[in-house]
């Protein structure tokens, strides 16, 4: 039987590759359609104002990859912290303990970046519980999954329009 800290280490670290995976979609799918509307453009030399809606779909995407840094700004294993279940939170605080060096690196990381964070491995559990209140004010994980049922039917269409500018 698993304990409840490597449940949490195995999500936390499922989490850091869904951060990853949704990186790269970013850089792919953005510089990909500014690859795709500039070679339609300049190596087959076709003209139609729509295929302009593909450089701007890459555009957005790499403007909208901003939001990917603020949706898994705190790791989900922190937020548990703000729980009500006494035992959540002390289950959170055990697992953010046991892997300190990588838990408290990834937040340092994300909200530092290369700045002095030694601050924070020496925070205990309530000044981390407010510190980590202070960067989830605004839920950034709901507004990611409304920003995506945006994201995709917009991407859709503009692949849509650009396949229509090609075959007319």
């Amino acid at each position: 039987m698993k304990t409840v800290s490597s449940q949490l280490y195995e999500e936390f670290l499922k989490e850091k590759k869904t951060n990853r995976r949704f990186e790269l979609a970013g850089l792919y799918i953005g510089y990909g359609a500014y690859v795709i509307s500039l070679g339609i453009v300049f190596w087959f030399k076709r003209e139609n104002p729509l295929f302009s809606a593909m450089f701007f779909l890459g555009l957005f995407t790499r403007a909208s990859s901003l939001m990917i840094g603020r949706v898994f700004l705190v790791p989900k294993v922190f937020l548990q912290l703000l729980s009500t279940n006494i035992s959540e939170k002390e289950d959170a605080w055990d697992s953010i303990q046991a892997h300190k060096d990588e838990m408290i690196g990834r937040l340092a990381g994300n909200i530092f970046g290369w700045n002095d964070s030694s601050e924070l491995y020496s925070m205990n559990q309530e000044q981390m519980i407010e510190f980590v209140k202070k960067y989830t004010v605004t839920n950034w994980r709901k507004i990611g999954k409304i920003f995506l049922m945006f994201y995709i039917p917009l991407s859709l269409f503009v692949t849509y329009l650009t396949i229509y500018a090609w075959f007319q």
